[in-house]
């Protein structure tokens, strides 16, 4: 796909460059939001161009031998042509790109092919290029969306669960004088062997805690619930021991484990437990709610409602921006510009791929299922575009902005949130031009609030089996 060219396009030209303009302007639409633009400019047009452009480096060149702004036409025409020309091109194109939108209502996103930029021996300008458009998008009604959400509603049952995790979080390890259960913590020493043979002579140094560990914590799960180890079966084989006991398991490794001299073996282990602890859980009382920061348990459980409160407010947000946005999409049917949607294509599989990593899916996985993960890609990034046009045209339509002090407060609030000094973060932003995507962040934000509010939503029962 050719790469588009990186100059100003027309939308965001000023007025002046095709006031009073006689060049001649010619469009030939094209499938896939693209167009042929072909522009021939007069040579007293281009004269006055460049003559303006000579003006502006005599002004401001330096040249040996020369005072700033004494230097004769004729030295800086010589030394600086080649720039100058350059310069000559990319205004005159600038303008006729200018011109086709405010007379050909061409709105161009991008430049894919020049296919012709030349001045004549007339010294008039041609130029023709294959330019990428924004999309021809026929709104449908977007007022009155008919959504549905199920009804939600903080119980007494969420808090208390939510308090009794909170207190388990906070339980202190204490030894007992029994056997080891669900729930507890169990210290042991390890050593693996494979063939017979010690782990840590097969591996070397690879081998690590794998082949050997002493005074090791295992956290026995409580029923139900994955056991979070690197050996395979360890807190399994750990659960009933007492401190003294001995016992032997063996670890089945899988086959895509990362070190290839254990991956799809099996490594017995000797494990002896030196110590049970079980957790001793703090009781749910005043004591315990000023120790996490509220005045009482009354209040504490006002906070988590409050929490909860706001998760699921959030929640149906989503839900209704999703219908909405989902209404929309299918309502309308356009072209998409190829080089916007192979852009987020690629963003989507990256994206994709470091969630497949985080998941724990290895690099064979990935390859694995590569190709239906293009296709997933490629499927939301045409969502994700065309959702975004739709959204520009609506907040077009309904004159929803941004202004500055919109944009200073979300630059204020992102460096709250990086813990950074405001200035140097803002001078970071605009030296990387990132501000212009912060605004449209803000404005399809924007968009999506209005439709929010304008949406018919109702509630519904959520189905009896949903807990």
């Amino acid at each position: 796909m050719p790469a588009l060219d990186s100059r100003p396009f027309a939308r965001d030209l000023p007025a002046r460059l095709y006031q009073n303009s006689i060049m001649n302007i010619t469009v030939e639409r094209l499938p896939e939001c693209k167009a042929r633009l072909s522009a021939e400019i007069p040579a007293d047009k281009v004269k006055e161009t460049r003559d303006a452009i000579v003006r502006a480096y005599s002004q401001q060149a330096k040249v040996p031998g020369f005072r700033p702004g004494k230097i004769p036409t004729s030295v800086i025409e010589k030394r600086f042509a080649g720039p100058i020309d350059e310069e000559l091109k990319d205004r005159l194109a600038r303008s006729a790109y200018a011109e086709a939108n405010e007379k050909e209502d061409l709105a161009i996103l991008g430049i894919a092919q020049v296919e012709r930029e030349q001045l004549e021996a007339d010294g008039s300008y041609l130029l023709a290029v294959e330019v990428v458009t924004e999309p021809d998008v026929e709104i449908a009604d977007y007022k009155g969306i008919e959504v549905e959400v199920q009804k939600m509603e903080v119980t007494e049952k969420m808090i208390e669960d939510y308090l009794v995790n909170t207190a388990k979080r906070q339980a202190v390890p204490a030894d007992v004088e029994r056997e080891s259960a669900a729930g507890d913590l169990i210290v042991v020493n390890y050593t693996g062997s494979l063939d017979g043979k010690p782990l840590a002579d097969v591996l070397e140094e690879e081998a690590g805690p794998l082949a050997k560990g002493e005074g090791h914590w295992v956290d026995i799960p409580e029923e139900g619930d994955e056991p979070q180890e690197f050996i395979p079966g360890l807190s399994a084989s750990v659960t009933g021991l007492k401190a003294g006991d001995k016992t032997t398991f063996d670890a089945e490794y899988p086959e895509d484990f990362p070190i290839e001299a254990i991956a799809g073996k099996s490594v017995s282990y000797e494990v002896e437990a030196t110590q049970v602890k079980e957790r001793e859980v703090p009781e749910i009382n005043e004591d315990f709610a000023k120790a996490i920061g509220a005045e009482s348990v009354e209040a504490l459980k006002e906070n988590v409602r409050g929490q909860f409160e706001q998760q699921q407010e959030r929640m149906k947000q989503q839900i209704i921006d999703n219908q909405i946005l989902g209404h929309l999409n299918e309502e309308m049917a356009f072209d998409l510009p190829e080089h916007i949607v192979f852009n987020e294509t690629q963003r989507q599989v990256n994206e994709m791929v470091s969630r497949g990593y985080e998941q724990g899916m290895s690099e064979g996985d990935i390859e694995e299922n590569q190709e239906d993960l293009l296709k997933n890609a490629e499927t939301q990034a045409k969502n994700n575009v065309k959702t975004m046009f739709i959204l520009d045209e609506i907040a077009e339509k309904e004159g929803i902005s941004v202004s500055d002090d919109e944009l200073s407060q979300r630059v204020y609030m992102m460096a709250m949130q990086q813990r950074r000094p405001v200035k140097k973060l803002a001078r970071e932003m605009q030296q990387q031009n990132a501000f212009p995507e912060i605004r449209h962040d803000i404005l399809i934000s924007k968009t999506i609030e209005f439709l929010r509010e304008n949406a018919v939503v109702t509630e519904v029962d959520p189905p009896e089996d949903d807990a």
